[in-house]
């Protein structure tokens, strides 16, 4: 199909920039005359400001800045820039925040993502890289160090209930029925992206909490304060503070949300893999460390949480409570890369039951968005050209559910993820000079590969075309199945606690305020 030249997006790649210039304006007086009081010229590449009428009276202007609230309420940028300065969520704000710790309770949940980039880079059992992590962060004053196991199931029993939800009433015919497809909301590049470009999809957006808010409700309110012997209660909350360490930079402007009513944040401060390994490396940890224990081996499905695999599995599990004597067939079909990959679970006579799909990387996140535009007669708000008719029932079955994710390759490769070793890099570059492909500077495929190894410790629960069904049965019927009870019982006893408005959120359209095409991608 040939596409307009005008509008048509040439070296379009994975990674976006922030605009050149910030759009947030810095508010400056203005003379009653409306005529310039001052100049403004770069000396020594320093700006500085002169009065009209004595030009060596001059000033130097100090760096504007911006916050992450701003960087939120802002579309100058297609998705959040991780290069945009973020003072305020910095290794450095944390240790200022540890000087004046007074009677606050300090509490670390990390992410199985930067466990795996962390135990690739170490070369050491995973044991041995979670003993050292919970040693550098209670010699500098944590109180209180988690994984997020029980957040990220919490995150998934939650996000298959929202998803029955939308089903049902899609099903039933309910009027003003919440939007299907169900798309994936942990990952906050992604999110932001529809917010600022795709307003007509946020109904499609599932409102349930990532792991990494769900673990600051646990830090504020059950870890913390049973740390003290006190009570879940939104005071005992306020004496809290709580970092996470996640694989994505994105996840400092998602801690950066304030929900309507809520009297402290979730996430005080988020860490990138990378500022932890530096703490890490700046820490003495030779003292004897307390006994600590890591859930794991993680959820199944996929390195990136496994959403599309806990509503895939629901569906399974729900069809043959109903069939007993009939088995569904699960089809996996790859679209041009693994980044972007169909689930299919159909009836013993052909019927579709479930169809969903993991999508990332923003190249992919593009023909997923003209695609669920397509099956729904969603309009973009930004002028893309006359929709298409619905796609009908008997002509292709739409998805149900997708796991979007903004970086190619899941969280495991996330912007925040420790890069290879200086020889291994070494290794990739040379190799990479002698290719016609050019690969990212500093990693390829290769490195996230390793990474995901790492992720799975051994443990056979990645899906992939030969492992789905086998895979599926085993979490449905299986061994699997005992593991996945006994987290089922310890994140329904922990979701019983919280109102269920804490459990979810809202997302909101960004104006546009600047040109379109001032935008830098």
């Amino acid at each position: 199909m040939a596409f307009s030249g005008a509008l048509t997006l040439t070296d379009l790649n994975d990674y976006l920039g922030p605009s050149q210039a910030c759009i947030k304006p810095v508010e400056a007086p203005q003379s009653a005359s409306g005529a310039p009081e001052s100049t403004i010229s770069m000396e020594d590449g320093v700006y500085v400001e002169a009065p009209v009428g004595a030009p060596r009276a001059r000033t130097q202007l100090e760096t504007a800045q911006i916050s992450l609230n701003d960087c939120l309420a802002c579309s100058g940028c297609v998705t959040s820039a991780e290069t945009v300065l973020i003072g305020v969520q910095s290794l450095e704000e944390v240790r200022k925040e540890l000087q004046r710790k007074d009677d606050r309770i300090f509490v670390a949940s990390i992410s199985s993502q930067t466990m795996a980039s962390l135990q690739a880079r170490m070369a050491l059992p995973m044991h041995a890289v979670w003993d050292r992590v919970t040693r550098s962060l209670r010699s500098i004053g944590f109180d209180v160090v988690q994984d997020m196991a029980l957040a990220r199931h919490m995150s998934l029993m939650e996000t298959v209930r929202e998803f029955r939800t939308r089903y049902q009433a899609r099903w039933h015919g309910t009027k003003d029925a919440p939007k299907l497809p169900m798309l994936a909301s942990a990952c906050p590049g992604w999110v932001c992206y529809a917010e600022k470009a795709h307003a007509e999809l946020l109904p499609y957006v599932a409102t349930t909490k990532s792991p990494q808010q769900l673990a600051g409700l646990l830090a504020k309110r059950v870890w913390g304060p049973q740390c003290r012997g006190r009570d879940m209660s939104d005071e005992n909350a306020q004496y809290v503070y709580h970092v996470a360490v996640m694989p994505c930079y994105d996840k400092k402007l998602e801690a950066a949300r304030q929900e309507p009513g809520q009297a402290s944040k979730e996430v005080d401060c988020v860490l990138t893999t990378g500022e932890l390994y530096d703490l890490t490396i700046d820490v003495d940890v030779s003292a004897k460390a307390e006994q600590t224990s890591l859930a794991w081996p993680p959820e199944p499905g996929s390195s990136s949480g496994g959403y599309l695999f806990a509503v895939l599995l629901d569906a399974y599990v729900s069809w043959t409570q109903a069939h007993p004597d009939t088995q569904p067939l699960v089809e996996l079909r790859t679209i041009r890369s693994s980044d972007y990959t169909e689930y299919t679970l159909r009836a013993p006579d052909g019927t579709v039951i479930f169809k969903g799909a993991t999508c990332y990387g923003f190249r992919n996140i593009q023909n997923l968005v003209r695609k669920v535009q397509r099956e729904t007669g969603a309009k973009s708000s930004r002028g893309r050209g006359r929709m298409r008719s619905m796609v009908t029932a008997d002509q292709q079955h739409p998805y149900d559910y997708v796991e979007v994710m903004a970086c190619p390759g899941g969280c495991v490769n996330g912007g925040g993820q420790l890069r290879p070793p200086e020889d291994w890099a070494h290794a990739i570059e040379t190799e990479a000079q002698n290719s016609t492909v050019q690969g990212w500077q500093g990693t390829d495929r290769r490195w996230v590969q390793h990474v995901e190894d790492a992720y799975w410790n051994d443990e056979n629960r990645k899906v992939s075309v030969e492992s789905a069904s086998a895979l599926l049965e085993d979490a449905a019927r299986g061994s699997l199945r005992s593991w996945l009870n006994t987290w089922d019982e310890r994140a329904s006893d922990m979701v019983r606690r919280f109102p269920h408005g804490d459990l979810h959120t809202t997302f909101h359209a960004v104006a546009s305020s600047t040109d379109g095409l001032s935008v830098q991608w």
